[in-house]
């Protein structure tokens, strides 16, 4: 399982494993869009966690590797064996955050908001 804040490269990691690996990528976002388990709001999709656990349970592999921010939320601890936590410099992350046009809302739901307002 790889997580991390939307911004710190979640999905560039999970490629160059997966690749080297030969694993699958279990993308949870991709996954919500797929199966319509999520609500737009401003730039963001509002994922239905439970749901979205309950899908993973069906796909999930040994030769999986589950990437996106919401694993904590949807991954069971019994369903992994290594869990990676990726964090880049909230400053850095900023400017992340204004190219993908993220609104100033949605940016206030990081861990790191007390840094970026």
């Amino acid at each position: 399982m790889i997580t991390g804040n939307p911004g710190t490269g979640k999905h560039t990691v999970s490629s160059r494993l997966a690749d080297d690996l030969g694993y699958t990528i279990l993308d949870l976002n991709q996954i919500a869009i797929e199966h319509g388990i999520f609500e737009k709001k401003d730039s963001t999709l509002d994922v239905d966690t439970k749901e979205a656990a309950r899908i993973i349970k069906k796909l999930i592999a040994k030769d999986s590797i589950i990437v996106g921010h919401l694993a904590p939320y949807v991954v069971e601890k019994s369903q992994i064996k290594l869990a990676v936590i990726l964090r880049k410099n909230p400053y850095k992350l900023i400017p992340i955050y204004k190219k993908r046009n993220y609104s100033k809302k949605s940016r206030q739901k990081t861990p790191q908001a007390r840094y970026l307002a």
